[in-house]
C-alpha cells in the first residue's frame, strides 16, 4: 500500500512538471467593450461577454508553437476589443489594441514590445461557431486576425532573444494572409494595396522584406545586447542601444515610412527617452535626430532630451 501511494505521489509530481512544461505561450488580459450603436436584437450584454470569455481561452490556451514553456515564460499581454457598431445583425465593426512586454535580464522590469491599434476589425459573432486556431485554412475573420496577432506577438519576442528568431511565426502570419478566400481578401484589414500601407498585410510584409533584415538585426541588439545588459553596464548598453536606433534610422531611409518602424516607435518611445534621460548632451541630442527622423509628429515627446 505505501509502495503504491509513493507511485502515486510520483506520478501526481511527474504530470504537474509535464503540465507545466508544456504551457502554452501567452498570457493575456482580454477584455471587450461595446461602444457603438448596437441594434436591440443583439444588444445582449451576455453575447459580449461569451465573446469575452471565447477570446479568453482562445488566446491562453491554444499552442501557437512546438516549444515548451515554463507558466512564467509565457508572454504576457492585453488584448481590448472596443465594439465600434453593428454593421448587420451579429456582424460588428471593432477596434483592437494589442500590448505585450517582455522581462529584461536582471531588474523587475517589463520592456513593452508590441503597443498597436488595429481600427479595420470586422467580424461575425453569433456566439455560437467557436474561434479556431488559422495557418493555411480560413475559418472566419475573428479566428484569423487573432492568430495572426498571436503568432506577430510571438515573432517579435523571439526576435528580441535571437537573431531572426522570429521568422517562422512571421511566415505563418503570411500563410493565414494567403488562404483569405476572395471576399475577405479585399478587406481593408487585409488589403495588399491599401493608400496607406498600414494594416496586417504591410505589417507582415514589413517584417519579412530582405531590406529589413537590419531592422530586425538592430532589433535583437536592442533588446538582447543592451536592455539585458542595461544593469550591469549601464554605459556601455546604452552606447549599444544607440547604434542600434542608428541602424533603425538607416533601414527607415531605405525603406521610408514603413508600418513596422512606425510600431517600433509607438511601442519604445517612452523607453528610449526614460534610458536616455541620464544620458550626456551629445547622444540625446543624437536619439532626438534618430528618433523623430523616423516619425516626426514625435518631436514633441523627445523635446525632453534637449
Amino acid at each position: 500500500m505505501v509502495f503504491s501511494k509513493n507511485i502515486f505521489r510520483m506520478i501526481i509530481v511527474l504530470f504537474i512538471f509535464q503540465n507545466n512544461a508544456i504551457s502554452q505561450e501567452l498570457n493575456f488580459n482580454v477584455s471587450v467593450i461595446v461602444q457603438g450603436s448596437i441594434n436591440s436584437l443583439t444588444n445582449d450584454p451576455e453575447l459580449f461577454r461569451n465573446l469575452e470569455k471565447n477570446i479568453n481561452e482562445f488566446i491562453n490556451t491554444t499552442k501557437w508553437t512546438d516549444d515548451e514553456f515554463q507558466g512564467n515564460e509565457r508572454i504576457r499581454g492585453s488584448i481590448q476589443i472596443t465594439i465600434t457598431g453593428e454593421i448587420a445583425p451579429t456582424v460588428f465593426s471593432s477596434e483592437i489594441v494589442i500590448q505585450t512586454e517582455r522581462p529584461v535580464y536582471n531588474s523587475t522590469y517589463a520592456s513593452p514590445m508590441v503597443n498597436m491599434i488595429d481600427k479595420r476589425v470586422n467580424f461575425t459573432w453569433t456566439g455560437l461557431q467557436p474561434l479556431q486556431k488559422t495557418t493555411n485554412t480560413f475559418y472566419d475573420n475573428l479566428s484569423a486576425i487573432l492568430s495572426f496577432y498571436s503568432y506577430f506577438v510571438i515573432g517579435m519576442d523571439y526576435d528580441s532573444f535571437g537573431l531572426n528568431g522570429g521568422e517562422q511565426f512571421y511566415l505563418k502570419a503570411q500563410e493565414i494572409i494567403t488562404s483569405l478566400p476572395s471576399n475577405y481578401v479585399r478587406d481593408d484589414g487585409w488589403k495588399n494595396d491599401d493608400p496607406f500601407k498600414r494594416n496586417r498585410f504591410w505589417l507582415i510584409k514589413n517584417i519579412l522584406d530582405p531590406t529589413m533584415r537590419q531592422f530586425r538585426q538592430a532589433f535583437y541588439e536592442y533588446h538582447r545586447l543592451a536592455l539585458d545588459k542595461m544593469f550591469d553596464e549601464t554605459d556601455r548598453s546604452r552606447a549599444v542601444l544607440l547604434s542600434a536606433l542608428t541602424s533603425m534610422s538607416q533601414a527607415d531611409k531605405d525603406n521610408p515610412n514603413t508600418y513596422l518602424i512606425q510600431v517600433f516607435g509607438d511601442t519604445k518611445k517612452d523607453e528610449i527617452v526614460e534610458i536616455f534621460k541620464a544620458a550626456d548632451k551629445g547622444q540625446k541630442t543624437k536619439v532626438k535626430t534618430l528618433m523623430v527622423g523616423m516619425d516626426a509628429s514625435k518631436n514633441s515627446k523627445y523635446s525632453i532630451l534637449n
